[in-house]
């Protein structure tokens, strides 16, 4: 005898995956006069976010500002990165 599953059930299995869904930034997709090859991705946005201010700061000479952390927010996107 297979467990029942509940119409409630399968709509939190869908809220989890979306929750766990991938993030990324790919600078190959940034204007750079260095094209850099570097991918980031991380589960949560605010993760992805720190590591990628940390190297576009350190890497890019970006400075860590209201602004750039804005404009790197709308560069994130869902999923992994293409090779």
């Amino acid at each position: 005898m297979s467990p029942q599953v509940s119409t409630q059930d399968l709509v939190l299995l869908d809220v989890q995956e979306v929750a766990m869904a991938r993030k990324y930034v790919d600078c190959r997709e940034m204007p750079s006069q260095s094209k850099c090859t570097v991918a980031i991705s991380a589960d949560s946005e605010k993760e992805l976010l720190e590591v990628a201010v940390q190297h576009a700061v350190k890497v890019h000479g970006h400075q860590d500002t209201v602004e750039f952390r804005q404009m790197l927010k709308h560069a994130i996107k869902e999923g992994s990165p293409p090779p």
